[in-house]
């Protein structure tokens, strides 16, 4: 895999006092930061265009900030525009052997991709296959579905009880490769050794530039876990795995199992061994003050939660469970038979986005990792959840 050769390990203290909601620690992700209009500095742009999608309310401007999650809540037709957009472009006649995308070559999202997080996304197959339970979701919807979650805790911090961060399928990715050769007294040496390790260490620290808020500053990680097959290439389950911090335990959220297994515990186990060690590495105690002294495991605590009746909805169940998660919510009040429903507003709230970002020319300009927020209160989204 090719490591980013710009990481680094950085860190500053954590802020000592204690935060409310609605507050904001520095040294923020550049992902979840994006410029704001001064007062008086406002800008027209493509935004005022009629034929843009319906406004979100905000002031129109080049680099005005847009929470994804209310798209579908102002527009009671948008879902059904969107199936009527998938329902374009499509190839005619017989697909070729082993050909998987359904659209047209020349398709309108080819030629001009969507900006979703650091993704462009040039094929329907994207938005079908996240609004369809047929299809299971892959890294990049899971990925994406992750970081506008972040951003939502950014936009609305006094609808979340607790701060909290995501990793990505990525760092999962880098966990199982590192822990084939991980040891209980591995030293510090061991996280120098090689870039597998070093790719781990700016999660911690908020260099990373996929997720990039500081595990210092928050109480509670999310992170994605995608139990491997036998042979180690095909997936088999997507779960999710909530890391906390103050109660040194890892929360396990299975869409198919509510008890502990044989194949999903020996995973969770390489987070619980490995996470200590890669905390004690990264000085973490010394910058949380609510961590307390380092220690050798997380306890694992699996957690019951609704169950799937198919058998490709895993992915989706994991983000839905850190959606509800994230604001204080139960994940047993989720109503298993409304996953087709969540799916397909998720996707046509993506597509909605996807398509004013286009056409408003908005963009995401290149900021320095640790830029602050000049304004907490001009973060906030007006519109309730």
């Amino acid at each position: 895999m090719d490591i980013d050769a710009t990481l680094t390990m950085e860190g500053e203290g954590n802020v000592e006092e204690e935060l409310g909601r609605g507050k904001r620690n520095k040294k923020l992700s550049w992902q979840l930061k994006s410029p704001f209009d001064k007062e008086g500095k406002a800008v027209s742009s493509k935004a005022d265009n009629q034929n843009t999608l319906k406004s979100s309310g905000w002031i129109k401007s080049t680099y005005t900030r847009r929470c994804i999650f209310h798209y579908a809540k102002e527009d009671e037709k948008l879902v059904k525009k969107f199936i009527v957009w998938l329902g374009k472009e499509k190839r005619r006649g017989r697909k070729k052997e082993g050909q998987i995308d359904l659209y047209a070559d020349d398709n309108s999202l080819r030629k001009k991709p969507y900006k979703l997080y650091h993704q462009k996304i040039s094929s329907k197959m994207f938005f079908l296959e996240l609004s369809d339970s047929k299809f299971v979701l892959d890294d990049k919807h899971i990925d994406i579905a992750l970081y506008y979650l972040r951003k939502k805790e950014c936009y609305h911090p006094r609808d979340h009880p607790f701060r909290c961060t995501t990793t990505d399928v990525l760092f999962d990715n880098y966990m199982a490769l590192v822990y084939k050769d991980f040891s209980e007294d591995a030293s510090d040496e061991f996280w120098c050794a090689g870039d597998n390790q070093l790719f781990l260490t700016p999660y911690v620290w908020g260099d990373s530039r996929r997720c990039g808020i500081a595990w210092t500053e928050v109480d509670k990680i999310f992170f994605p876990c995608r139990l491997p097959s036998e042979d180690d290439e095909v997936v088999t389950h997507f779960l999710l795995g909530v890391l906390d911090l103050n109660q040194k335990k890892i929360d396990v959220y299975d869409s198919i199992y509510s008890e502990p297994y044989e194949a999903g515990m020996n995973y969770m186990q390489m987070y619980a061994r490995m996470i200590p060690h890669l905390l004690k590495f990264s000085q973490f105690d010394k910058n949380h003050k609510s961590f307390g002294n380092v220690f050798n495991k997380f306890d694992i605590q699996w957690q019951r939660s609704p169950h799937q009746t198919g058998s490709t909805d895993c992915g989706a169940f994991l983000i839905k469970f850190a959606e509800l998660l994230m604001i204080g919510k139960d994940v047993q009040q989720f109503q298993p038979e409304d996953i087709k429903d969540f799916r397909k507003e998720l996707a046509a709230n993506l597509w909605a986005h996807g398509e004013w970002k286009r056409n408003s020319g908005y963009d995401t300009p290149p900021e320095n990792v640790g830029d602050d927020y000049e304004s907490e209160n001009e973060t906030f989204c007006p519109k309730e959840l």
